[in-house]
Order: C-alpha cells, then sequence, then structure tokens
C-alpha cells in the first residue's frame, strides 16, 4: 500500500516567461547593502550541497537572502524556491529537447527575478547543461557567479572550460585533479572536498537501521536495488532492477538460498509507481521478497551483501560502505550515440574513473539487461577472490575521497569572496 505524504510545492513565481527577443530591464538594478544569493539545484544530489551549504552560510550571516531552485531539503532550510525542482529532472540530449521550450523561458523567468530582487551573487550547484547557459546570462548583469561542483570536463566536451573561464568567478571543486586543471588554464577555484563521507556521517545518525532475522541471517543475502532519484531514471532502471531480482531469486530458490531484496528512494513523486512495480514483481514471483524504504538508502547499503545501482552520486555512498556493486546505466538510443561522440572517458562511473580502471562492472544500454546483471551478480556472490579484489579497490577509491567536511569548506570559501573588493578597470 502506497504510503501518504504530504508533498509541498514551491510558488510560481508571478513573473511571465519572456517572449523570443524581449530584453530584460536591468536599468533598475541596484546594490543591497547585504548580499542577495540565487541558488539552482536542479537535481537531489545538488539539492543535498546546496541545503548544506545554505545552513553554513546562515550560521556565519543570518541577513543573507537567498531565492532561487531547490528540492526538499533546500525547503527544510527555508530556502525560497519559485519552481518544482522535479520540472528540470531530464536525461539525455533528447529529454532536453523536449523539454527546450519549458527550460528556456524558466531561465528568462529567473533572469527578471535576478532583476527584480537586485541579485549580487549566484551559487549554480552542478546541473551544468542549465546552469553553465544561465551562469552567462547573470555575468552580462554584474552578478558574481559561484560554481559548485564542477562540470564533469575531464569525462566529456573539455572545450567548456572556455566558457567557463569567461563565465563563472569561483569554481568550488569536490576532486584535487580538477583544481590542477582549473589551475592551468587560469580559472579560479578552490578544492573543498567530496562531501560523501561528512554527509553520511550526519545523515545515517537519523536512519533507523534495517532489521534482520538472526535465525536467518546465516543463509540469508541482501540485495540492494537503485533505480536512482530522479523521475527519468526510475522510469527507465526500475523494471530492469526488479526483473533482475526475480532472476535472482529464482537462481538462490534453486540453490535453497534466500535473498533479500531493499529498494529505498528519495523521490516523493514516484513512491507510488515503485510500490506498485514491486506488487506486480512480488505478485508474478512467489516467494520474493522486495522491502521499499523511503529516505533509507545508507541503512540499505550498510546491510548489503552487494548493491545494484544506476550511475550517479550513489556510486560514491556505496564506495563510503564499501560494498561490491553493479553499476546500471540507460538512456533514449539518441542521446547514448550523441554521448558516445563526446565522451573522453572509458567509464561511466565514478568509482571506476577514480580508480582509473573498471573496478566494478558497468552494463550500459544494450547489456543493462536482466540477464547480465543477473550474470554478474552472481560472479560477485560465488567467486570470493573476485568479490574481495573489487572490496580492496573499492577501499582504495574511498580513501581517496578523503574526510573534507566539504560545505564548511565551500561556505568559508564563498565568504572569502564575498569580502574581496571588485577590483578597479580603467
Amino acid at each position: 500500500m502506497a504510503t501518504s505524504r504530504k508533498l509541498t510545492l514551491p510558488k510560481k513565481s508571478s513573473l511571465k516567461p519572456k517572449k523570443a527577443g524581449d530584453k530584460i530591464r536591468t536599468e533598475n538594478l541596484s546594490v543591497p547593502s547585504s548580499p542577495v544569493f540565487m541558488i539552482l539545484a536542479g537535481e537531489h544530489s545538488g539539492d543535498l550541497l546546496g541545503a548544506e551549504v545554505l545552513k553554513e552560510l546562515k550560521k556565519h550571516d543570518p541577513d543573507l537572502t537567498f531565492f532561487g531552485i531547490g528540492g526538499p531539503r533546500m525547503l527544510e532550510e527555508g530556502f525560497e524556491s519559485i519552481e518544482d525542482m522535479e520540472e528540470l529532472s531530464v536525461i539525455g540530449f533528447t529529454a532536453v529537447l523536449f523539454k527546450y521550450k519549458f527550460l528556456k523561458a524558466l531561465m528568462d523567468r529567473l533572469v527578471e527575478e535576478a532583476v527584480a530582487r537586485s541579485c549580487t551573487h549566484a551559487i549554480l550547484v552542478d546541473y551544468p547543461g542549465f546552469n553553465l547557459r544561465l551562469a552567462a546570462r547573470l555575468k552580462e548583469l554584474g552578478i558574481k557567479v559561484i560554481f559548485y561542483v564542477s562540470p564533469q570536463l575531464w569525462a566529456w566536451n573539455f572545450g567548456r572550460i572556455y566558457k567557463i573561464k569567461e563565465t563563472i568567478n569561483l569554481m568550488l571543486v569536490l576532486f584535487p585533479f580538477e583544481k590542477k586543471i582549473y589551475d592551468d588554464y587560469g580559472v579560479r577555484s578552490v578544492f573543498v572536498g567530496h562531501p560523501i563521507a561528512q554527509r553520511i556521517k550526519e545523515k545515517i545518525r537519523k536512519e533507523a537501521p534495517i532489521p534482520v532475522d538472526e535465525k536467518q541471517l546465516a543463509h540469508l543475502q541482501t540485495i540492494t536495488l537503485m533505480p536512482g532519484s530522479r523521475s527519468g531514471e526510475i522510469h527507465r532502471i526500475l523494471d530492469t532492477l526488479l526483473r533482475s531480482a526475480a532472476l535472482i531469486h529464482g537462481e538462490a530458490e534453486a540453490e535453497k538460498k534466500h535473498v533479500r531484496f531493499l529498494i529505498p528512494n528519495i523521490n516523493l513523486k514516484e513512491e507510488e509507481f515503485i510500490q506498485t512495480k514491486i506488487k506486480e514483481t512480488e505478485g508474478s514471483n512467489p516467494g520474493i521478497k522486495i522491502e521499499y524504504l523511503f529516505d533509507r538508502s545508507l541503512r540499505c547499503i550498510e546491510a548489503s551483501d552487494i548493491v545494484l545501482v544506476t550511475s550517479g552520486t550513489a556510486t560514491l555512498e556505496v564506495v563510503y560502505f564499501e560494498k561490491p556493486m553493479v553499476i546500471l546505466y540507460k538512456v533514449s538510443l539518441l542521446s547514448y550515440f550523441i554521448s558516445a561522440l563526446l565522451i573522453r572517458t572509458p567509464f561511466i562511473g565514478l568509482v571506476n574513473i577514480l580508480s582509473g580502471r573498471e573496478t566494478v562492472k558497468e552494463l550500459i544500454q544494450a547489456e543493462c539487461t536482466p540477464e547480465e546483471t543477473l550474470r554478474e551478480t552472481m560472479a560477485i556472490l560465488k567467486n570470493k577472490k573476485y568479490r574481495n579484489q573489487m572490496i580492496e579497490e573499492i577501499r582504495s577509491v574511498k580513501e581517496s575521497l578523503g574526510e573534507e567536511h566539504s560545505s564548511k569548506n565551500a561556505s568559508r570559501a564563498i565568504l572569502q569572496f564575498l569580502k574581496e573588493k571588485p577590483v578597479s578597470t580603467p
């Protein structure tokens, strides 16, 4: 049965989208005594980062003003979001084309809000396809632009670094090697560290442990299925994960073993969809046990023997717990072919990019099938040497991430940037 939860959406802006060719009026743009920040996060991982930085900045200066677009975590910090963040949730090049008119109108509306509110600074969190274009618009207004989480230049479309140099005043990066790239090209940047370790330590205390039947523990294997946080990826990957679970369950039953499946979710809009799909899978596969847990992803990973995870930030959460994993990734066929032309790295999973080799198996596009997922899952569960080697390499990746409190480092870098007087030009 679907759990009833109240979803509070941000109020829509009263500003109307501008028509093509219309100009934004800037002559009345005044400079307030206290900085006014626009913050934009386009997905759940950015919402977490934005919320953490908001919290830290408000500790130092409660008079700071914030508005823009954020998700539930930013709203909890009192953030004013002018649009539902889920409306920005698009995956792949073709999905962007379908939402082009909406995204263009939204960008115009954000620029008008910046003018109307006398915005002085922008903190654009990840979401580079949209945010880099927004940065150029805001820079034209004289607004200082801070970008938090570097676009993956080292993975694809390195040429964006020239646009970044023109439009971004300060880049906050998560990995040391990214700072070196920006230093080489004369882009001001600060290495703030990756937030994963600190975030997990703080959040897991709020999540109750996953209960386990001690009588079954010796014969039980737990597998967590993580279909992602964005609506598009959930609808694209969930069926593959559930069909994989059915195959794994069938093989385990044949060997008289027990498998427990966990599905965590943080996307409130997709809760009913996910629970309906689970019920369908359980109905057609007698004996399978799939547990749905809202906002309990860390405890699910912690309790797992293996994690089947959609490519993204969640892979680093799995790294933190040093769990074996299989990475799944699927987009539209056109998006896949376009990205294949642009990508500069042989891997898409962050764990593999950071290790420099295929530490964990990536099942991409045509390989992203229940049969391939079953094959790799069984290899991990049955081959102890293979499993231990994977864990050892994952542990090395975890050590490279460090224990930095990135949100504090990021807020310090932002506050230092605020204190600096602009350099006058002749």
